[in-house]
Parts: C-alpha cells; sequence; structure tokens
C-alpha cells in the first residue's frame, strides 16, 4: 500500500518564495553566539573563558546535502565574534551582527538556516542572538530563512508568527532539509516525505505531512572540517572548565558516539527533540573522525556531546581502547561535560576512562529527594547513585561531580532542597554543580503540571543573570547563611530559590569541599576553580578559594596573588563586602592564613557554622 501525504500547501509555499527571490545553489549554515552579547565582558573573552563549541549539528546538515550541487558554506558567528573582541581593538560587541552583515555582502546567498546551542533565556524579551540574528535577515528580505535546533523547535510558532523565518525544523534536521531541497527546487527523485517543518501559510501555522523522522547514524564529519578552522577554536575560548583544566593551549574539538537517551526525565527535552530511544554511529566511524582530527588538525582534547554516552557499553569499551590508543601515541584528553547516567558507572569501565585520558565528568543526581526522584522519572534511587559514587571516589585521577537542580518543578519545598544539599555532601564527589530548575522555552513553560510564581524562561545559572555575577535580595528576603532557617515545607519563590542556590553552592563547593580537607586533595579543587574564575572575573569567593587552595600547597606566591585579586574586587563592591560580610568571609581576607596549618584552622572554623546542615538526619 502506498502512502500519501498532502503537502499541497508546503509546495505553494515554496512556489511563492521561488517568485519572490532569485535562487541559486548557495546556501549558508549560521550557528550564532554561545552567551549574551548584552552581557559580554572583554576580560572573559580575553581569559578564553566563553564557550566555543564547534558547529556540530551544521556539519552533519552539511554533510546530509553533499551531493546535492550545492556550495554549502558555515558561519560562526560564535569564533568571529570572540576572534575580533579578542584581535581587534576597535571591535565594538555591540555591533556584532556587522559580521555576519560583512559576510552576506561578500558571497550571494539565497538560503540562510541559523541555529543555536546553549543559550536558555527569554527568545522575545531579551536580546537573545538567535532571535537578533531572525530579526536582521528579516529586514534584509533577501533571502529564504530556515532555522533549526533546540531552541528553534521550543519556539517554533512565536518565530514563525513574527515572521522571523520562513521554515522552523523541528528535532534533527538531516532528512529533513533533503525533503526540503527536494521540493524547493522540484526534484523528479523525491525523498520520503516527513513531518516536522513548519511553516506560515494564509495567516496560519502549517506543518508538512509525512512520517515520523528518525535520523540513521552513519560515517562521520571528516569531510565537513574543511568549512571551519577548528585548530583556531582555542585561541578564542574553550569547551567548560575541564578543557581549560587539560590546558588552554591544547586545541580541541568534539566527537559523538549516540543520539537521544534511554531515559524520560520530566524535566529534560532530549527525548521530544531526538525520539525515543539511542541511535550509535559505528565505533569505527568515530575513531576514524578523532584519528583524523588528532592526526591531520593537532586536536589534543576532546569533549563528549552524548546525551547518554555510556547507554551501550560494548560500544563505549570499544571507543575507549581506541582513544587509549591515541592517548599512548599523541596523548589527548577527553570529558563528557554532559551528565552520566549513574547506573552504568562500573570499576572496569572508569579504569577504561582513566587510561583513556578522561580529565572529569558528571553523573546526573538532580535531587536528594526520593519524592522528587519518582516525580521526575529518574532511571535511578539514592542507593544506586551512592553505589556509583563509591566507584567514582576510587579514581581520584578522574575529576568527578554530581549534577543537581533545586527548585524542581516549580513546586519543590525547601526541605526537599535541604534532602539535595545533604546528599551532596554524603555523595563526597569533587564538585556539585547545582542549577536552578528553568524553562527552556515559552513551550515548556506553559506546561500545566508545573506551578510557576513568575517564573520565566531563564539560565541554568543564576550567576549569568548579570554581568557582574552578582544575585540580589530583594527587601526582607532570606539570604546568606540564614536561609538554612527556611521553613522546611514551604516552596519558596524563583528569587528565593536563586538565594538558596547562591547559599548552596558556597557552602557546598567552597566551605565544604571535600579537596580542602584533611587528606583532600587540594591541587586538584584549585585547578578546577582556577579554570571556572576564567569565566567570573569578578566573582571574589572563587579567587579566596583559589588562593586557600593554593596555600594549602605551600604556593604562598601564588595564594597572594589571589588574595590580591580577592582585594581588588572586594575594593569598592557594596554586593560582596556584604556577602563577604554574611558568611564571614571578610574574617579571612582580613587574617590571610600565612601557611597550610593556619588555612586548615581557618576551614575548621568557617565549617562549624554549617556542619549541621550537610549531615542527612
Amino acid at each position: 500500500m502506498i502512502e500519501s501525504f498532502d503537502n499541497s500547501k508546503f509546495v505553494a509555499y515554496l512556489d511563492i518564495l521561488r517568485n519572490r527571490h532569485k535562487l541559486n545553489n548557495k546556501v549558508l549554515l549560521v550557528q550564532a553566539p554561545q552567551f549574551m552579547p548584552d552581557s559580554f565582558d572583554i576580560t572573559v573573552a580575553r581569559n578564553r573563558g566563553y564557550y566555543a563549541y564547534p558547529p556540530t549539528g551544521l556539519q552533519c546538515i552539511a554533510k546530509a546535502l553533499s551531493g546535492r550541487g550545492l556550495e554549502v558554506d558555515i558561519l560562526d558567528l560564535n569564533y568571529e565574534f570572540l576572534k575580533r573582541a579578542i584581535n581587534d581593538n576597535s571591535f565594538d560587541h555591540r555591533d556584532w551582527l556587522n559580521i555576519l552583515g560583512e559576510y552576506l555582502e561578500k558571497d550571494n546567498h539565497s538560503i540562510i538556516g541559523v541555529t543555536c546551542i546553549s543559550i536558555y533565556t527569554d527568545v522575545f524579551k531579551t536580546r537573545h542572538p538567535l532571535t537578533m540574528i531572525l530579526e536582521y535577515l528579516h529586514k534584509r528580505d533577501r533571502d529564504i530563512i530556515m532555522a533549526g535546533g533546540p531552541i528553534a523547535t521550543n519556539e517554533y510558532r512565536n518565530y514563525l508568527l513574527k515572521d522571523l523565518a520562513h521554515f522552523v525544523f523541528e528535532g534533527e534536521g538531516e532528512n529533513k532539509v533533503n525533503f526540503f531541497f527536494d521540493n524547493l527546487f522540484d526534484c523528479e527523485s523525491k525523498r520520503r516525505p516527513v513531518k516536522g517543518i513548519y511553516f506560515k501559510f494564509n495567516g496560519g501555522i502549517e506543518e508538512t505531512q509525512g512520517h515520523m523522522d528518525k535520523v540513521g547514524l552513519s560515517g562521520n564529519l571528516i569531510g565537513t572540517y574543511d568549512k571551519i578552522l577548528i585548530e583556531r577554536y582555542s585561541d578564542i575560548g574553550s569547551l567548560n572548565p575541564y578543557s581549560r583544566m587539560a590546558g588552554q593551549e591544547k586545541r580541541f574539538s568534539v566527537f559523538q558516539l549516540n543520539r537521544g537517551c534511554r531515559a524520560n526525565c520530566k524535566f529534560c527535552g532530549v527525548p521530544e527533540f531526538m525520539g525515543k530511544g539511542v541511535r550509535h554511529y559505528p565505533v569505527k566511524d568515530v575513531l576514524d573522525e578523532t584519528k583524523y582530527l588528532v592526526q591531520k588538525r593537532g586536536i589534543r582534547y576532546f569533549d563528549v556531546l552524548d546525551d547518554d554516552f555510556l547507554v551501550n557499553i560494548k560500544e563505549v569499551i570499544e571507543l575507549l581502547k581506541g582513544l587509549i590508543e591515541l592517548r599512548n601515541e599523541y596523548g589527548i584528553t577527553w570529558s563528557s561535560n554532559n551528565g552520566l547516567i549513574a547506573a552504568s558507572i562500573t570499576e572496569e569501565l572508569m579504569a577504561l576512562m582513566r587510561d583513556s585520558g578522561c580529565v572529569g565528568f558528571r553523573i546526573g543526581v538532580e535531587s536528594g529527594s526520593p519524592q522528587m526522584l519518582k516525580k521526575l522519572r529518574k532511571p535511578a534511587n539514592l542507593a544506586l547513585i551512592k553505589k556509583s559514587a563509591v566507584i567514582l571516589n576510587k579514581f581520584p585521577e578522574v575529576f568527578s561531580g554530581g549534577n543537581y537542580i533545586i527548585g524542581l518543578l516549580g513546586e519543590e519545598t525547601f526541605g526537599e532542597m535541604l534532602d539535595t544539599f545533604r546528599f551532596m555532601h554524603e555523595l563526597n564527589l569533587d564538585w556539585a554543580s547545582i542549577a536552578v530548575f528553568q524553562f527552556t522555552s515559552s513551550k515548556i513553560a506553559n506546561t500545566k503540571h508545573l506551578k510557576k510564581d513568575k517564573m520565566v524562561t531563564t539560565d541554568f545559572q543564576p550567576t549569568k543573570y548579570s554581568a557582574r555575577g552578582e544575585i540580589e535580595a530583594g527587601k526582607d528576603m532570606i539570604s546568606g547563611p540564614d536561609i538554612f532557617k527556611f521553613p522546611l515545607d514551604r516552596v519558596p519563590t524563583y528569587e528565593e530559590v536563586k538565594q538558596i542556590w547562591f547559599s548552596f553552592n558556597l557552602v557546598a563547593n567552597y566551605i565544604n569541599n571535600k579537596n580542602l580537607k584533611e587528606n583532600g586533595n587540594p591541587r586538584k579543587f584549585t585547578s578546577w576553580v582556577e579554570a571556572v574564575k576564567l569565566s567570573y572575573p569578578l566573582n571574589p569567593y572563587m579567587s579566596l578559594f583559589a588562593g586557600i587552595g593554593r596555600m594549602l600547597c605551600s604556593d604562598t606566591k601564588s595564594a597572594c596573588r589571589h588574595l590580591d585579586d580577592t582585594r581588588r574586587i572586594l575594593q569598592g563592591s557594596e554586593y560582596w563586602n556584604r556577602r563577604f560580610s554574611q558568611f564571614n568571609l571578610n574574617n579571612v581576607v582580613n587574617s590571610f592564613p600565612q601557611n597550610a596549618e593556619g588555612t586548615r584552622e581557618v576551614l575548621a572554623e568557617l565549617r562549624k557554622r554549617y556542619l549541621a546542615w550537610g549531615v542527612a538526619t
């Protein structure tokens, strides 16, 4: 039986656009900046503290379009923005869209696709880079505009209703772009129709009709690396703190083994975007790509893009053994900035990860409340997570941490948040990456089961809300150590959750950090904090505790340099002086310890205030 799908509106709209725009075979794929341009800080840029992930998604699209006779170019505006900011003193970051304008004037592209990663904030109430690019192209009105990626997928209705794109591609794009170009150029032999291409027609939002789309994975991206200067990305940014720990001079890239995730966590959009289940590339294809990047492009550091890297242990082991060979010959290292599923952690696997050069990763914990884990549909329980943490702590060479979320679903009580805070201490990992629950799109924010108190689409980290990383408390709002007096059965407001985040982060990761305690590894702690600090040059407690870590290592010179930075930031900052006073950190600054023994005494005194809160009841 031949399936028939009605795509007459799609064909009619393409016909309108063909008559309106002069088409050629030149396609431009654009990656937006990976940070909010309005909060741009030149010091962070020159520290190479901004993310500089290569445009892997666009490379996948370029690969899918190969063989069609199209001239496909990739413009990574994130890379170009940061390169100019660092190297050109006359560059005005407020006029960053001029980079796009200059590029468009050089070549006559008639079809432009735009995507964005890493930024979750209200795309219409702030100057979101994806929205700004689409507005710029809309005003230019010369090209057929496509938008794709997670943000465009979530916001497809708003972008189309505001006429900021002609088409939005939902989820994975490889099959959809081929179906699109088959019909745009009216090819005789067309790919099978697929759902998920949205467009505005006669005032309403329409979707292509066809099969559910799931991309088959094979091959690699070697043929697309001639479109980007991957060996220069380490000159203008980093992948994450792990890549900075490994060495900022090391050339970096990424690889992907799997798409999708076996879990179906309530807060996560991966299954909706990628589809249910997990697909994987042949290990040989992944290794061929990594070998090319190492041997031909000088790459020495990789980050894993997978949302569920450990789903197929057999393939992971095969891949890790291949990476061990590359490490033995070229000294490569790697990390997984996305959280790994704790249930898959074994000692055998950890040994291979260590031997293959893994710098670090985090496991997805999310909550220390059993009730909340059930609500989240997490594929783990507290006992299993604790078992995994025991294994992780047997491999101190790897910087291991946990991912946690507070303010979950807009309905989490402070008591449940405190369960999470205590669980962080019980797991005793190197770091607790704490995020505030946020709505990644208006689509998610309007979900009925989520309770909200003026919650909006925001970033995971409250310190990114302002250029200075400050989290001001409203009048009469509880903050500092006093948040531990919060009623256990009360659901904090969104602004209160940000204050709780500040205290949890400072106490768990700095004051109570295991590597600053007896038998800890202060060098490990300091290496991480110094790497994180490159993105937060105006945060004085990072400088202070980096100095404390250095003093525990008997590196007095470096400790004093961090102390000087702390004092410089505090000078004239009413906000940070108030914060330091709340946590008695001003006493540490004024009487900074002169040796390792004195440092341990200072830390012991600081911890007395919080010991009870970090112990499970």
